[in-house]
């Protein structure tokens, strides 16, 4: 597959080996013209198929400058059906072969958490909303990959098969209580990786270790405790939340209990103190991790982890309007989804232009400069 698009861009040009899902008769629009024009339209602003066939309509004598739509602008309903039929296994490949292309070294954080596509779903179908596991690096700001599955609680079987497609070697991996599993620890140390996980309920026994030892812990000095203790106050448009973190090593903790999570070595708990218009909350969350028991640096790694809500999921949602989009037949909603995050991704990593997400895609509708150097083209 070939094009004659300037420099040919890097996102386009990942797509060359993606298998055309379509009968060679029903081959009217080369398949590097339908992506394009979804990719582009979708930085341009475009939500859905509808709008982004009508800002390549708009456009089509510069696309026809750019070797793109020769055979004219596919309507909104070839977009879709060919979203339709894409393996959404080797849409995902083709973007992290990509996202391997454009990133420096991911270090740090990857956050792994779940999102419901909420209008996804069909009742005349009885299909369920799509739900989708992310691997989010908190630091490059950058979607790694992501993962369907049918329902939330099938993240537990989701997420092995998740890290075992990422690069994870000396990376924290974070995740929420859902992905509190034996087997799951298992699968990143093997994979090299290093692991910081939220303890709830679902580990009964070791949940209820946890409170009771922090329990008494809170009650005397961190020093007698024996535990590492950092506090932090962080003040935002009129609420003010303090941090308290306690970290200790387990020596305390039964063997046999410690060995059946690989290499764990630190637990953590955070109790998070909100005021706001005068009204106070508390919450308690804890923590197992492999990693030293130093405060400061677990502190962080858990802020971080939240970063795939505040710079990924939010964005879907406010700059993209995912849950309010009605695409859901057959493999569509997965595979558009995912051209929403190629875009995120690159509209976070252009630094010429000091916007936010919305307006940058404001630009690359109004600026054909703009969106080429958005698409990499020099």
């Amino acid at each position: 597959m070939s094009f004659s698009l300037p420099a040919n861009a890097p996102l386009l040009l990942a797509f060359g080996e993606l298998p055309d899902p379509r009968k060679q008769r029903n081959r009217s629009f080369p398949l590097i013209d339908i992506i394009a024009v979804v990719i582009m339209g979708i930085l341009a602003d475009a939500n859905d198929f509808v709008s982004a066939y009508r800002w390549a309509y708009h456009r089509r004598d510069w696309l026809i400058s750019l070797g793109l739509c020769l055979n004219g602008v596919p309507s909104h309903d070839t977009l879709n059906r060919l979203f339709r039929l894409i393996d959404p296994g080797k849409f995902n490949e083709c973007f992290m072969q990509w996202v391997h292309s454009i990133a420096e070294t991911i270090q740090g954080v990857i956050a792994i958490d779940g999102k419901t596509l909420c209008n996804s779903g069909d009742d005349f179908r009885k299909t369920n909303p799509l739900h989708i596991v992310h691997a989010f690096a908190a630091e490059n700001e950058l979607l790694l990959g992501q993962l369907a599955t049918d329902a939330k609680s099938n993240e537990i079987t989701a997420i092995p098969e998740l890290v075992k497609m990422l690069t994870i070697k000396g990376n924290v991996i974070t995740i929420d209580a859902m992905g509190c599993q034996k087997n799951i620890i298992k699968k990143i140390r093997e994979q090299e990786g290093d692991y910081l996980i939220a303890l709830k309920g679902n580990q009964g026994n070791l949940h209820a270790e946890a409170e009771n030892f922090f329990r008494q812990a809170m009650e005397v000095s961190p020093e007698e405790s024996g535990c590492d203790f950092k506090k932090f106050i962080e003040k935002n448009r009129g609420r003010i939340e303090e941090r308290e973190v306690w970290c200790c090593s387990l020596d305390w903790l039964n063997e046999k209990q410690r060995e059946e999570w690989i290499d764990l070595q630190s637990m953590i708990c955070i109790q998070s103190t909100r005021t706001f218009k005068g009204k106070k909350s508390r919450e308690l969350r804890y923590y197992i991790t492999n990693l030293e028991p130093t405060a400061e640096r677990l502190a962080k790694i858990v802020r971080d982890h939240w970063s795939v809500e505040n710079k990924l999921h939010w964005h879907l949602d406010v700059s993209f309007g995912e849950d309010l989009c009605k695409i859901r037949t057959d493999h569509a909603a997965e595979n558009f989804s995912l051209v929403k995050k190629m875009a995120l991704n690159l509209l976070k990593t252009d630094t010429s232009e000091k916007l936010g997400v919305p307006n940058k895609r404001k630009l690359c509708g109004w600026s054909s400069e703009y969106l080429l150097k958005i698409l990499g083209v020099k």
